[in-house]
């Protein structure tokens, strides 16, 4: 099943808001990279060492720093090298249910706690 997600901030072009915390750990071809921000839409990571270009697929895991291996996916590559040259940023081609459920049970801890 497909999801809409739709951002409601006039002046965000984006899809999905974008949240810098908590930061996802993911793990792309065996290294681990710390989140710069993340969203329901894809991620973008510092450190980025891999050699990629635009519209290239990746696969990996990302998750919390507790439970690093939360979510599988395939992703497509949206950017690499800018504005910084280790960066990477990436969008999800096609998370499922349960992948979306537990991304927005991060946000809603986030968001809640006390």
């Amino acid at each position: 099943m497909k999801t809409r997600r739709v951002s409601f901030d006039r002046h965000e072009g984006r899809r999905d808001r974008r949240y810098p915390l908590p930061p996802l750990v993911v793990t792309i071809d065996g290294a681990d990279y710390t989140t710069v921000n993340w969203s329901l839409g894809g991620f973008l990571i510092d450190g980025f060492a891999g050699k990629t270009t635009p519209g290239r697929m990746l696969s990996g895991k990302l998750g919390t720093a507790d439970q690093p291996a939360l979510v599988e996916f395939n992703a497509t590559v949206v950017r690499i090298g800018e504005p910084a040259p280790d960066q990477l940023a990436v969008r999800f081609n096609d998370l499922g249910d349960r992948d979306i459920s537990i991304l927005e049970r991060i946000i809603t801890r986030r968001l809640f706690r006390a």
